[in-house]
């Protein structure tokens, strides 16, 4: 078949492929038209049915949906009951296209519409009809269970109202007479299980309370424990504290008095060295003195030579005149 396409002119190919193309979008294009002339033709009115509470009261919303582009106008709605039609809304209400319409009903007045006096309940359905007789339904799924919950209810209250009655006027039946006959015989056994389960609550009870008094008095000992300890440990924090400042109160003496000792070691040291000072002022005066009186010393000897030379010289002098 492959070797049959490749021998194929280049136009057939192009024809196939195109007369191909032309399917598919015909496909297409027949499939959106028939749901076009589906939305237009056929039924267009859907139902939804929601149960909600408003204002404490059990409501049902019947939905009516348009789905066609085209306004649709209701010839009736209603429910559908063991096949009989209950219409609920006979006059024309006007669907606009894509839109929707609601109406409410309380489920109490839906329960004496549909079952009137009637404690059981079937299957329910709603339904809408057009002006052309077309008919869509849906089950009223939520509505009818609320219902049947309901009729269980005041069937059970019922029945508890006449056994009460029946009890009090002693016009009891088959099987509560045998019911009471049995009650009879075992009330011996049933009192002493009833006895014997006091009597074991009563001590479980008791037990539980021991339990929780051991229970109470042991967290107050480790309450008392922990006080206890907090406080010895308070007290050896305060000692240790106290210890601490006295070592540096003794320090801190011991600093002061070193403190002292060094200013009075300065103090005499200044003391001593204004001494040496003063003494070596002292001995340098001695010294000059020593010295100026060395150099006057000097000073007589020189002139007393020179004095001594000059009066040589000079008799020296008058012995040459002579």
């Amino acid at each position: 078949m492959l070797e049959w396409i490749q021998e194929l002119e280049p136009e057939f190919l192009i024809i196939f492929i195109t007369l191909f193309l032309l399917l598919i979008f015909s496909i297409f294009t027949i499939g959106k038209v028939q749901r076009v002339l589906n939305l237009i033709g056929k039924k267009a009115l859907n139902l939804t049915e929601d149960l909600l509470v408003r204002d404490g009261e059990d409501v049902v919303d019947i939905i009516i949906a348009n789905t066609s582009f085209v306004n649709v106008e209701t010839g009736a709605v209603g429910f559908v009951y063991k096949k009989v039609l209950l219409p609920l809304n006979e006059e024309g209400i006007m669907v606009l296209a894509r839109n929707t319409h609601k109406i409410s009903i309380p489920l109490k007045d839906l329960r004496s519409f549909v079952l009137g006096t009637s404690n059981k309940v079937k299957k329910v359905s709603i339904y809408v009809e057009d002006i052309l007789g077309r008919r869509s339904f849906k089950k009223a799924k939520n509505s009818m269970r609320m219902l049947k919950k309901i009729m269980r209810t005041e069937r059970k209250i019922a029945r508890k109202e006449a056994k009460k009655e029946r009890y009090e006027t002693g016009n009891y039946l088959f099987f509560e007479r045998i019911g009471l006959a049995f009650k009879f015989i075992f009330s011996p056994i049933t009192k002493g299980v009833r006895a014997f389960r006091l009597w074991t609550n009563r001590k479980f009870k008791e037990r539980e309370v021991r339990v929780e008094i051991r229970k109470k008095e042991r967290n107050h000992q480790i309450e008392m424990q922990l006080l206890a300890d907090e406080e010895r440990h308070e007290k050896e924090i305060a000692e240790v504290e106290s210890k601490i400042d006295e070592e540096r109160k003794a320090k801190g003496v011991e600093v002061r008095q070193a403190a002292l000792q060094r200013k009075e070691d300065e103090r005499v040291n200044l003391q001593e060295d204004k001494i040496a000072k003063e003494e070596k002022v002292e001995s340098d005066k001695k010294l000059l003195e020593e010295e100026s009186k060395k150099e006057k010393l000097n000073e007589e000897k020189v002139n007393a030579e020179e004095d001594s030379t000059q009066g040589v010289a000079s008799k020296i002098d008058e012995k040459d005149k002579k």
